[in-house]
């Protein structure tokens, strides 16, 4: 017999042999999973895939058997069926692919990598997921699940499947299939102590619900007061911006109008006339005064050359200089005599300094017309004097009306005029209509502009007084109102992100409650602050104010683990430390409460509070327990 026809003999022998072998044992044990990983795992190793498909038919048919490949199949779909660690929901992704030569593979779930279907739970990790090993401990980032048949389904770490220890996670027993460990099946017990529990839990969630519904109810009360005030204060802004553009117009016109008459007026021959005058004045003033100022500095170098001049140097020049001079200043008087007197040998010398000085003073005496009078007319404007000396009238009036008490509004800040001025002529209209006081012309304060004007005198018109002072109080008006329109429209946009989704959280703003822990009082404020209060004594210390909720960031707003948690930012800060914060844990309860508070780390504080607040509708906590069970793997 040839090598070859020997060798095909003794393979078909041996397949027979081990075909017959599987198949005793499969009748005799029903361990499916563990038989096809080992008929498959032979098949491809040993390459008899083939020849005993080939060579087993006839026994099978001989025997009453299934095929191998019929075999294979079923081994194949009870092995599906009882892949450990594999979720049902998952299931349909642990299909065998069959290639052509007959061989089971599968790829793993994030399509990195193709492996034999033997290579599930074979203890050995092929892919970076970890999906191939949910049922080992070999893949540290895969998760296994346990069914807990009678409890509530849940997974844990791969890395705690054969570990010797019975995870209370897993009451069926189901992560400790080698074993090591003897774990009973306690899923009947826990669950029954379960579903106790949710039953209370259940009754509190209700109660709270029905308090929960009343924040709502009180939330979307003030959401809707507060969007009534926009509303109304929408239309307010709308009518004053139109108002306040009203009067910008008539302040222009009127200001138009004013400037287009005193335009009139100084193209007219009077006010060139006047200018000319004032202008002549002006010059007459100055040179006047440069005038006075050389004769004052003459008359002092002449008075030190007479009282220092030596007659014994027998100068006939200055001598008749010095005789002229002191004649000059000793002829104030037309008398003939009173020359002869000032040099007779009893005078007195004061009295000769008196005559002396008398020429001098003549001359340098103003008159009429001194220095004040001359500028007060060069400040007039000729366009009062034109109009009859109507600004003196109108300074005499001002005058007047009150002293200091009408000047007030010199004293104010520009941004505070037009309120002041406003409650004055109010006052001024409740006093005129009782009688109190007469009809009183009220000074108004120029603006700005009009102040720095070159042409502004000291008054204007009192038609673009009151057109300004009515444009002042309707900007201040407009200002204020779209301050506080833009105010309410800050708060409503606060109310889905701040306040809860249905408003449930708006009811408890700034609603305080405390606990005392012995050593402390801790103090927590919805929205506002948590404080550490010393029971013997001493300062109040903050641990924070509200920031935001979810300061994990680890979930969205219509979730409600997102409304679960607060962090509270910037308190005190500690010594040789950060500053203090406070992380919030709500929870739901029939009160407002603070279950537990302890530092967690330094500087950081642990809070736990009650409050029905987060009791949400069941319906809604068990769809995002359904998503908080995913968001564990």
């Amino acid at each position: 017999m040839e090598e070859g026809e020997l060798n095909a003999r003794t393979t078909t022998t041996t397949a027979e042999k081990l075909y017959k072998a599987l198949h005793q044992r499969l009748v005799a044990s029903g361990e499916w999973q563990r038989l096809a990983i080992l008929l498959r795992r032979m098949l491809d190793e040993c390459g008899w895939a083939t020849s005993l498909q080939n060579t087993a038919a006839n026994t099978a048919k001989r025997q009453n058997v299934p095929s191998v490949p019929e075999l294979v199949d079923v081994l194949t779909a009870h092995a599906k069926e009882a892949l450990r660690g594999i979720s049902p929901a998952d299931a349909a992704k642990y299909q065998a692919i069959k290639t052509e030569e007959g061989q089971l593979r599968w790829k793993c779930l994030d399509g990195s990598k193709e492996l034999s279907w033997t290579a599930i739970n074979d203890d050995y990790c092929d892919c970076a997921d970890g999906s191939d090993e949910r049922g080992t401990s070999a893949c540290p980032n895969s998760a296994f699940y346990c069914a807990n048949s009678g409890h509530v389904p849940t997974y844990i770490p791969s890395s705690r499947v054969d570990d010797g220890i019975c995870d209370p996670e897993c009451c069926d027993g189901s992560d400790e299939a080698d074993g090591k460990a003897d774990c009973p099946d306690r899923c009947e017990k826990v669950g029954k102590e379960h579903r106790k529990k949710m039953a209370q839990l259940e009754n509190l969630r209700r109660a709270g619900g029905k308090i929960r519904d009343k924040y709502i109810a009180d939330g979307r009360k003030q959401k809707q007061l507060l969007e009534a005030e926009i509303a109304k204060l929408q239309i307010q802004v709308q009518v004053a911006a139109e108002k306040e553009a009203r009067l910008k117009h008539e302040l222009t016109r009127a200001e138009t109008s004013d400037k287009a008459a005193i335009d009139a007026k100084i193209k007219t021959p009077l006010y060139a006339k006047l200018s000319q005058h004032q202008e002549a004045i002006k010059q007459l003033n100055e040179k006047n005064a440069a005038l006075k100022s050389e004769l004052q500095t003459l008359t002092l170098l002449l008075d030190d050359l007479a009282k220092g001049y030596n007659p014994n140097y027998q100068d006939m020049a200055v001598k008749g200089a010095v005789l002229a001079y002191k004649q000059w200043r000793t002829s104030a008087s037309n008398s003939a005599d009173s020359s002869a007197e000032a040099g007779a040998e009893g005078q007195s010398t004061i009295d000769q300094l008196a005559a002396e000085n008398r020429k001098l003073t003549q001359l340098l005496d103003e008159g009429d017309w001194p220095a004040s009078k001359l500028s007060a007319l060069l400040a007039e404007d000729p366009l009062d004097i034109m109009e009859g000396g109507i600004a003196d009238h109108k300074r005499l009036t001002t005058e007047s009306d009150g002293g200091l008490l009408f000047r007030i509004h010199e004293y104010l800040p520009d941004g505070v005029v037009p309120y002041f001025e406003a409650m004055v002529d109010t006052l001024l209209d409740v006093l005129i209509k009782a009688n109190v006081i007469t009809d009183v012309k009220r000074m108004r304060p120029k603006s700005a502009s009009s102040a720095s004007s070159p042409s502004s005198t000291e008054s204007e018109p009192e038609s673009i007084t009151s057109a300004r002072l009515a444009h002042s109080n309707a900007a201040a008006h407009l200002s204020r109102i779209t301050n506080e329109l833009g105010s309410r429209r800050e708060k409503l946009s606060q109310f889905s992100t701040r306040y809860g989704r249905s408003a449930e959280f708006k009811a408890l703003e700034n609603k305080c409650i405390s606990k005392d822990t012995g050593e402390y009082t801790y103090e927590y404020c919805f929205f506002g602050r948590a404080t550490q209060i010393p029971n013997n004594g001493g300062a109040h210390i903050s641990l924070g104010t509200f920031a935001n909720f979810n300061p994990k960031n680890d979930s969205t707003w219509q979730q409600d683990h997102y409304w679960l948690q607060q962090i509270y930012a910037r308190g005190h800060k500690c010594w040789n430390g950060p500053e203090r914060s406070a992380l919030v844990h709500l929870q739901c309860g029939v009160e407002n409460s603070i279950e537990h508070v302890f530092e967690a780390e330094k500087c950081i504080y642990s809070f736990t509070v009650a409050t029905p607040a987060v009791c949400f509708p069941v319906e809604h906590s068990q769809k995002q327990a359904h998503y908080a069970v995913r968001d564990e793997l």
